[in-house]
């Protein structure tokens, strides 16, 4: 079983990432985590309530959580699971060990897809999964068409 993290803005149109790597040459089932990136907040009060912090789900549109749900259905021989996370922090260090705790063997991403923020804190991922040193899965529009070259990278060497 693989573990692939996937960014995502909670829109339906980012769920095209994930079709992309089922469609890609992984010969095992794929559990997939979902995930959006905020920006640790410099309030007090705000980073005490971290762990309650809920309000970030609710930017989840009931059609993105429907398409998530077909494309299990589509797919049982290829994916196991589809989650969605939030991600807090914007240091390397802290985004391997989230790496880490989810047990997250390969990143899927488009590097010209445009993340929408869903908040103030909302971040692009780009920047950190590019040098998390996990083995990347690069999804990259063919010439803005509707196909997707897909090209496996080596992990990213690490100081």
């Amino acid at each position: 079983m693989k573990n692939i993290l996937i960014p995502t803005d909670f829109s339906v149109r980012s769920l095209d990432m994930v079709k992309a790597a089922v469609n890609a040459e992984i010969n095992e089932p794929m559990n997939i985590l979902l995930v959006h990136f905020f920006k640790m907040s410099d309030n007090i009060q705000e980073l005490m309530m971290l762990s309650r912090r809920m309000k970030d789900y609710e930017h989840i549109s009931e059609e993105f959580r429907k398409v998530c749900a077909e494309l299990e259905k589509s797919y049982p021989a290829r994916i196991n699971s589809i989650k969605v996370e939030c991600f807090y922090g914007s240091t390397i260090a802290v985004f391997k060990n989230f790496l880490f705790g989810n047990a997250i063997s390969l990143i899927a991403y488009d590097r010209y897809y445009r993340f929408n923020k869903v908040t103030k804190n909302s971040i692009d991922p780009l920047r950190i999964i590019e040098k998390s040193g996990c083995q990347l899965l690069s999804l990259t529009p063919n010439g803005r068409e509707d196909s997707l070259r897909i090209k496996i990278l080596r992990p990213a060497a690490t100081a």
